[in-house]
Parts: C-alpha cells; structure tokens; sequence
C-alpha cells in the first residue's frame, strides 16, 4: 500500500498553509473549549515512535531510533579477594578528593575493594555488600569520603533476573493507530470523551477523529487512548492518515496549549519494529543481564519471527508480569464464558428450530392429505360417466354388443316375440291338447344363453355397485373435513 503524500493545514493558528496533493487535514477549526479538562502544566514530550513491544499481556512503547532503553554493557572483575593495588584506599581517597567516580566503578569498588574502615572489617563489608547486589536492594559503603552505592535489581549481579519472550508487535504504519496518554484516571476521563474527540477534531481541521479504544494505563491516574484520524474522499470513500503524520501534526508548538489542556502526557505513534531497530535490540544485551545469559535467550527464542526475548528483574517485575497474566487470564474467562453463553443461546434456539421444523413437517402432512383428498374428490367429479381403466371399457363396449345383438329383429329377442305372439293366439288347451314349445336342443341353448347373460348383468351390476359404493365413501369424508 503507497503510502499518500501528506499536508497539514495549520489555518489561522499557524500562519500561512502549505497544501500539497494527497491526505489534507485543512484547515483547523480549533478554539480554546477545553476548560472542561482544566489546565494544569506538564511536560509535553516530543512524539516518539511507538513500537508496541513488550511483555505477552502489555505493551511497552518505545522511542523512534531504539526499540527499547538499551545501555552499554560493562564488564566487571569476579568476586573474591582482589589484591590492593591502583584501586585500594589511597586510589580511592584520590577519586574522593576528585569527586564522585563512575557509577560502574563505585559498583566495582564496593563488592570487591572497599577501604571503608582500612582493616579486617573491610573483607566482611565486602561480603555484606555482595550480598545486597545479589538481592538487587541495599547501600553498598566503599569509602569514608564517598557516597554510598544504591544497588538496584537492574545492577549486573543482582541474580533475580530472567529472560522470558514477548510477541513481536503487528501495528503497521498505514493504519495509522496512535495512542495518546492521558494524565487522568479512566472513570474521570470517560464523560469528557465527546469533548475531548471535538477538541481533537478542531486540530486536525476538516479530517475526523475516530477513537477505537480506550483503557486505563499501568500507571495510577493514567488512560490510553487508540485512535487514528480519516477524511472522507470525493468518492465517498474513507482514507486514513499515517500514524507517524498524525504524530507529527499533533507534536507541532502551535498545538502545545490545546494538548495541556486535554492532559495529554504523551503521543505515540504504533508502528512496526524495522529490520535494523531489531537488530540493535537483539545484538545489545540489555542493561544488568549477562551477555551470555542474553545469548543463551535468543538461542532458546521459541519462534524468532512470532517473539523477541526481554529481560524480568527483580519481584516488582514478576509481580508486575503476575497481575498481567491475571488480567489476562480474566479476559479470556470472560471471553470464555461469553462464548459458553452464546454457544448455549444457539443451543435453545438450535432445540427450537428442531421443534419448529417438526411441526411444520405435521403440518404439511396433514396438508398434503387435505389436497390429495380434494385432488381425488375433483377428479371424481371431472371423470364421472368417464371409464376408469380399460377393463371397464371393454366391459362396457361387450354389454353395447350384447344389447345390440338381442335388439336385432332377426336375433333372439325376434324369435322370442315371434313365439309370444304365437302363444297369445294359439294358447293351450287345459283338456291336454296340443302344445307349442322348443325342440329339446334349441330350448337347451336359450336357456344356457339366458343364463351367461344373467351372469354377465350380475357381474356388471357387482361392478357399479362396488364404483357407487367408494364414490359414496369419499363424498362423506370430503363433507365431513371442514
């Protein structure tokens, strides 16, 4: 991503603006409206860079040239008795009647030569004085005539010292996050937010202030403040301005006053760590630490491109680390259980949706009988005086047949008229005279015919029977549904 060429208008507070094409914050509309924050004075530090290293639960920033507080590493004599020589009393009375010597040299000289007392007692304040720099607390006397030494747990013998690993910070200098340190609590700070965001609109005139997170800081009295600043493009879209502008726009002495008056202690633009800031870090052990204690750190570094090693000393430290990961370890129980909540409200809703697609799933059963109950009753209706199948159009055409054969004059029905004729004109005597009748053969064959086609009409009759019989079943259960 090209980073834009930036220009900051300074308007009426700053004398003549200078545009130049790409991110413009315009010109100011500052006025002074932060009586809300009071105005009390401080130190207003130039804007360093931040590089967001520090512990895995922290964060520490960090000037621009170095990546963190980096001094030179002294070598210092092995404990035990040291021989009087150049540095025995009379060298010491030197450095007295001089003035005060080197911090590393009073070190040296109260754990391994001090000529407090010019005789035996001097060996057992030398022990005492190890003692305390192995604790890292304490006064070490070397000299009548000399201040003593304050040994502190960063002094390179105290042995409460630890090379632990911290995650390479991922801020990058185009998304233009820049944190500011507040010189009030958090509680004090959050009703002046809105105030405070208009205060920081008017210096950067027409771009807009966005604040993305606020926290308290280590320190008591302290908050942090992420925010990055955005101008709204003739596009509609958004454009950011770099982390390091807006550190350099707000550090400029036209804006001193304003940032006092918001309580504005520090501001810190987070950016990456370069490839040679992390090469200084890593090649210059680290004030008070053994170098091969250092070397055997970044050997051990578990992954050099995720972590870098930083150095722990003294309780106050791991105690600081301690409330760290505690903070920590809260967070992610909270997430944890705001996770288990969620995952338990899609587990009830996941429990009601099955309720509700098996619901629905009856419902469209019982829907899809009510149609094919209708379906079947319509085409009932539609086919009525219609042959259902074949079979029943064959039947039907052989009764046609049949009933046209017997219809026939010269067929059966014929000959049966032509013999009732006869028998009405010519009836029978009851003194048994002569008779009409069928020859025996031809009186069997009517009679066999007569009886196939009684059985064909049974047959024919069962079969209309049986149709008017489901019609009658459907038509009841279709007024009977409501």
């Amino acid at each position: 991503m090209a980073t834009p060429n930036l220009s900051f208008g300074a308007g009426s507070m700053t004398g003549t603006a200078q545009t130049a094409p790409g991110f413009s914050f315009g010109s100011n509309t500052l006025t002074q409206s932060t009586a809300a924050f009071g105005a009390t004075p401080f130190s207003t530090n130039p804007a360093p860079v931040s590089s967001g290293t520090g512990s895995l639960f922290g964060t520490t920033t960090t000037p621009a040239q170095k990546p963190f507080l980096i001094a030179p590493q002294t070598n210092f004599a092995p404990f035990g008795k040291s021989t009087p020589g150049a540095q025995g009393p009379d060298a010491t009375q030197q450095q007295g009647m001089a003035g005060q010597p080197d911090p590393s040299l009073a070190l040296h000289l109260a754990i391994c030569t001090p000529s407090y007392f010019n005789n035996e007692n001097d060996e057992v304040l030398r022990k005492w004085n190890q003692l305390q720099a192995f604790w890292g607390a304490g006064k070490g006397y070397y000299a009548p005539n000399m201040p003593p030494v304050e040994f502190t747990p960063e002094n390179p013998y105290c042995r409460f010292k630890v090379v632990c690993y911290a995650r390479i910070p991922s801020y990058h200098n185009e998304d233009g996050i820049v944190q500011i340190v507040i010189g009030k609590s958090l509680a004090d700070l959050k009703p002046l937010e809105q105030n405070f965001v208009s205060t920081l609109n008017g210096i950067f005139g027409v771009a807009e202030v966005v604040i993305s997170e606020m926290f308290a800081a280590e320190l008591p009295d302290r908050t942090n403040i992420r925010l990055y600043v955005q101008q709204t493009l003739a596009n509609g879209e958004k454009e950011r301005a770099t982390a390091t502008d807006v550190a350099r726009h707000m550090s400029q002495p036209t804006y001193t006053q304003t940032l006092k008056n918001l309580f504005v202690l520090e501001v810190l633009p987070l950016v990456n760590l370069t490839e040679a800031q992390l090469k200084e870090y890593l090649d210059t052990p680290q004030r008070g630490i053994d170098p091969a204690l250092w070397e055997q750190g970044k050997r051990e570094n578990p992954d050099p491109q995720k972590f870098l090693p930083v150095v722990k000393v003294g309780f106050q430290e791991l105690q600081k680390q301690f409330n760290l990961q505690e903070d920590h370890a809260k967070k992610l129980q909270a997430s944890m259980n705001n996770i288990m909540d969620e995952i338990t409200q899609l587990r009830h809703k996941q429990t009601m949706m099955k309720a509700a697609i098996q619901d629905a799933k009856w419902k469209q059963a019982n829907l899809t009988r009510r149609v094919l109950k209708l379906v079947s009753a319509q085409e009932v209706e539609r086919k009525r005086g219609v042959p259902l199948d074949q079979t029943e159009e064959q039947i039907r055409m052989r009764l046609e047949d049949l009933y046209m054969q017997l219809m026939q004059p010269t067929q059966y029905r014929g000959c049966l008229n032509e013999l009732m004729a006869q028998m009405c004109v010519k009836p029978a005597s009851s003194q048994g005279g002569p008779r009409y009748g069928l020859v025996g053969d031809m009186e069997r064959e009517v009679s066999q015919y007569m009886a196939w086609q009684h059985d064909a009409l049974q047959a024919v009759v069962g079969v209309l029977k049986e149709d008017l019989t489901v019609v009658d079943s459907m038509m009841e259960e279709i007024q009977c549904k409501p």
